[in-house]
């Protein structure tokens, strides 16, 4: 006869244990909400803006050089290389963003350049003969900004921006 005597631990329910993890996970909860709603309240508070609607100009009215007095940046161009035609109320402002190429950003052109009315002109400076000196640099200037819309970046809508 064999003396050993096999002692099995005494089986907790898994219904005690998962209790206690719900309890845990509830708690936790709890106090995630709490502390969220807490900032929540204290940062968010409601901003009002009065809009002011302003109207198309009509091309024979004098709104035209009121809004120019009024919004320096806001023109209505009558370019010599296409015809705005419908669009000749659609005004236009002018802007540039000016980076510094960085490795990986080449998704940013890519969202510039998907976007109908915007044209961008890349890394423009980076073979060295176009940077060398500042004749250089007003040529390319010149060459980039004084382009043929029909060529470079021909666009079928109105545009909306030139950058």
């Amino acid at each position: 006869m064999q003396d050993t005597v096999i002692v099995k631990s005494p089986r907790k329910s898994p219904v005690f244990l998962r209790t206690i993890v719900l309890l845990f996970g509830i708690v936790c909860g709890i106090y995630i909400c709490t502390v969220c709603l807490r900032q929540i309240n204290t940062v968010s508070k409601i901003k009002t803006q009065n809009l002011q609607v302003i109207e198309s100009p009509s091309p024979d009215s004098n709104i035209l050089a009121q809004l120019e007095a009024r919004i320096p940046t806001l023109h209505y161009p009558k370019p010599q290389t296409f015809s705005r035609g419908e669009c000749i109320q659609n005004p236009v402002r002018f802007f540039a963003i000016l980076s510094m190429q960085r490795s990986g950003s080449g998704w940013f052109e890519t969202l510039l350049n998907s976007h109908i009315n915007i044209s961008s002109n890349g890394e423009i400076f980076c073979a060295m003969d176009r940077r060398k000196n500042i004749s250089t640099i007003m040529q390319t200037l010149d060459r980039v900004y004084k382009l043929d819309w029909f060529n470079s970046a021909s666009k079928n809508e109105c545009s909306a921006a030139v950058g």
